[in-house]
């Protein structure tokens, strides 16, 4: 297993992507024990037969539709009558309309792409900092990660068998927990940046009443999930695919604007994004078995039980783990390898696996904005039309605070477990 594990950390080295890795190690490892091929493929099968993991390719869809059918627009256009009057009003509409996109989208790169596309416009007439816009957009729209419907919390509640419900509840709050901080420092910025963060538009009721209104129809998409989740209407699989129904509605008949071929770019570009999701997950599943069957999870819980014996030493240690993996590996890799090897292993030092579950998707929207690959700054960057390494210098002050309140939510489990206790999920 060890020097299959040093032929894997080669092949990222040289930048092959991460499914050819794990599919090639596999492959090789099935080929040294003189295994039937024919077993590699029936755990490809095994890894995607399964009937949760169709939430994931309804909700990126759900988000691509509301794209295109104008739903992202009118909660921009909102969020913008809500606070556009405040110095550095940009900024903080960024930060509200990710937060609302993120309880209907899951994917932080579509909301990233989504609020980008439409502020970034303004941002460089009103003579913004750009680079520092992009950088609090990219790092906004991370939320899409933690604040429910995350695609990444119903991709680890699918791999450890947990509820979904109860991970969507354990994720609301260390989400909206983000939000003063980035307000603060979009505030900051703004108050030192000149006098274009102050030339605000005056407040005006009738337009805020008329933005909201417009925007209704889009802020259902959240009632439709959570509140079928919730109330028991819908499994999570269920709830997605009532909110392409729902998008596709209001995108076509509510706000006319979702046409054929915008649908059809949709449908695309969600199949697109789906496939790359799910061939990962089948190659991840088949490695994960291999390594399960060599007894590599097993080495690793006798090494924390003989070395680590304070569950607080072992969080720590797992953040500073995670945080530095999110530097280099994509966050759909870091849940599909490592949660069925952690879960179990926090399990023993007693902590909640729904606490620490959220925990290491947080610590992978971290990974989305921290640089070298830092997904979401690349995206935001991209639509900014500005270098990466432009973008990036800015992207401390909220990654800070991001990790202050991991640090919180990592040592103070009520604030994941209070929610999904209170509605039954948990004891």
């Amino acid at each position: 297993m060890m020097p299959l594990a040093g032929l894997g950390l080669l092949l990222l080295a040289g930048g092959v992507p991460i499914f050819f890795v794990l599919g090639l190690t596999a492959l090789i490892s099935v080929l040294y024990a003189d295994l039937p091929l024919v077993l590699l493929a029936h755990r490809f099968y095994s890894g995607l037969n399964n009937f949760t993991l169709m939430a994931i390719p309804f909700f990126i869809l759900a988000g691509m539709l509301m794209d295109a059918g104008g739903l992202s627009r009118r909660i921009v256009d909102f969020a913008m009558a809500l606070i556009g009057w405040v110095t550095g009003s940009l900024l903080m509409v960024a930060i509200v309309a990710a937060t609302a996109l993120a309880a209907m989208s899951g994917s932080g790169s579509a909301d990233t792409a989504a609020v980008s596309a439409v502020l970034q416009p303004e941002l460089r007439r009103r003579r913004y900092n750009v680079d520092f816009a992009a950088a609090l957009i990219a790092a906004s729209g991370t939320l899409a990660q933690i604040i429910p419907p995350s695609l990444m919390l119903v991709l680890i509640g699918v791999v450890n068998n947990l509820s979904i419900g109860a991970l969507f509840l354990a994720g609301i709050l260390p989400g909206l927990l983000i939000l003063p901080g980035f307000f603060y420092i979009a505030h900051r910025h703004a108050s030192r940046g000149g006098p274009q963060y102050r030339a605000a538009e005056p407040f005006n009721g009738r337009r805020l009443w008329h933005s909201f209104v417009a925007a209704v129809p889009a802020f259902g998409m959240a009632v439709v999930i959570m509140g079928g989740i919730i109330g028991g209407i819908f499994t999570p699989t269920e709830a997605a695919g009532a909110a392409v129904v729902y998008a596709l509605i209001v995108g076509a008949f509510v706000y006319r604007e979702l046409t054929w071929a915008r649908f059809v770019h949709a449908m695309v570009q969600a199949s697109a994004f789906t496939s790359g999701i799910l061939i990962l997950v089948a190659a991840a599943t088949t490695f994960n078995w291999l390594i399960a069957v060599a007894g590599f999870p097993e080495m690793i819980k006798i090494w924390f039980s003989d070395n680590i014996n304070n569950f607080w030493m072992f969080l720590l240690i797992v953040n500073v783990l995670l945080m530095a993996l999110g530097m280099v590996m994509e966050s759909l890799a870091i849940i599909l390898l490592l949660s069925p090897i952690l879960l179990p292993i926090a399990a023993s030092y007693g902590i909640d696996p729904v606490h620490f579950s959220v925990v290491m998707v947080f610590n992978c929207a971290i990974g989305m904005i921290t640089p070298p690959l830092g997904g979401a700054v690349f995206v935001a960057a991209t639509i900014a039309r500005r270098p990466f390494l432009a973008v990036v210098r800015h992207i401390w002050q909220p990654w800070l605070v991001m990790t202050a309140v991991l640090l919180l939510i990592t040592f103070v489990p009520v604030i994941t477990l209070i929610l999904p206790q209170l509605a039954g999920y948990l004891k």
